[in-house]
C-alpha cells in the first residue's frame, strides 16, 4: 500500500515531468531528419513477497532487442522506431504505436506526461522521447508483456531513481557527436533481481533516461 508521504513524492514526480508539458522540443538542426520516437514507460511498483524494502517505487521499463538483429543487436533501448505514415507526423502516435506493436502495451493505458527535448541518434534519425506513466501498473511489469520475439529478447525494469545517483554510473565521457557537438556518454551496468542478469544501458537510452530521471526529481 502507498502510504501519505510515498503519494506526495509520487505526486511530485509526475507534476514535474507534466509541466516540463508535451509542446515539441526540437532542435533546429533536427527539423531535416527522419523522425522517430520512443516512449518511456514509468509504473508504479509495489515490493514482493520476497523484497526487503516495504515501500513501492516509480520504475521504468527497458527492453533489450535480440542479439541477431542488424540494427542495435543486443542493446538495451526504450520501446519505440521510425514514424510511419499512418502516424500523420504525431511523434506521440508514433511512441504509443510502437510500444504496442513491441510489447503489447495498450495505448490507452498511458497517461502521456511529456515530451523531451529531440536528440540526433547514431543513424542520423531525430528522436523524439515521450514520457508515459502506465496505470494500471500490472499493464507495465515485463512478466505481463507480450513480446514481439523479433523486436524484443527481453523486458525488465529499474527504479527510476536508480539514475539519479552517481555511484550508479559505471562510466562517464564527453564524445563529438555530429558536427561540432559533444554529447555525455553514459554507461550504467545494471543487476537485474527479478531475471538475475546484468545489462548495460549505455549511450542512447542512458542519456535520456538520465535527463528524465533529473527532471522527476528536480525540486521546484
Amino acid at each position: 500500500m502507498t502510504t501519505a508521504t510515498e503519494h506526495r513524492r509520487y505526486s511530485s514526480i509526475l507534476t514535474n515531468l507534466s509541466l516540463h508539458g508535451l509542446q515539441k522540443k526540437e532542435l533546429s538542426h533536427h527539423q531535416e531528419l527522419r523522425r522517430a520516437s520512443i516512449l518511456v514507460p514509468l509504473f508504479e511498483r509495489y515490493p514482493s513477497e520476497n523484497s526487503s524494502s516495504a515501500s513501492s517505487s516509480i520504475h521504468v521499463l527497458f527492453t533489450q532487442r535480440p542479439q541477431n538483429t542488424k540494427s542495435h543487436g543486443g542493446e538495451v533501448c526504450f520501446p519505440g522506431g521510425k514514424q510511419d505514415p499512418e502516424d500523420n507526423g504525431c511523434d506521440i502516435t508514433t511512441a504509443l504505436r510502437e510500444a504496442n506493436e513491441e510489447v503489447g502495451l495498450d495505448p490507452t493505458l498511458v497517461q502521456q506526461l511529456a515530451r523531451m527535448e529531440t536528440i540526433e541518434s547514431k543513424h542520423s534519425l531525430c528522436v523524439t522521447p515521450i514520457v508515459g506513466f502506465i496505470e494500471p501498473p500490472s499493464a507495465a511489469e515485463p512478466s505481463q508483456l507480450t513480446l514481439n520475439e523479433q523486436e524484443v529478447e527481453a523486458a525488465f525494469a529499474v527504479p527510476l531513481e536508480y539514475f539519479i545517483m552517481d555511484e550508479n554510473c559505471a562510466s562517464i565521457e564527453t564524445i563529438q557527436w555530429g558536427k561540432n557537438r559533444e554529447f555525455i556518454m553514459r554507461t550504467y551496468l545494471f543487476d537485474d533481481p527479478e531475471s538475475g542478469r546484468q545489462f548495460r544501458i549505455w549511450g542512447l537510452t542512458a542519456h535520456v533516461v538520465h535527463q528524465v530521471a533529473q527532471l522527476a526529481f528536480s525540486k521546484r
